[in-house]
């Protein structure tokens, strides 16, 4: 297979339609609006993995990061 033919399959030929890789990561984005974990000291918000074991916050320092 030429690698013209290669590289045009891998990233495709900028005509896409139907938004290609875009779309899927779209797709992950709507499925992750909720939060998963929460500071309880500042409120900021994690959209982590929800089996994830967040120790501190990355903003105030607290201890106090919650499952939601």
């Amino acid at each position: 297979m030429p690698l013209l033919e290669r590289i045009t399959r891998l990233f495709g030929d900028g005509r896409d339609t139907d938004g290609g890789a875009a779309r899927d990561r779209k797709s992950l984005e709507e499925a992750s609006m909720e939060p998963s974990h929460v500071c309880q000291s500042c409120g900021k918000e994690y959209f982590e993995n929800p089996s994830m074991n967040i120790r501190t916050c990355g903003n105030c320092g607290g201890v106090k990061v919650e499952p939601v």
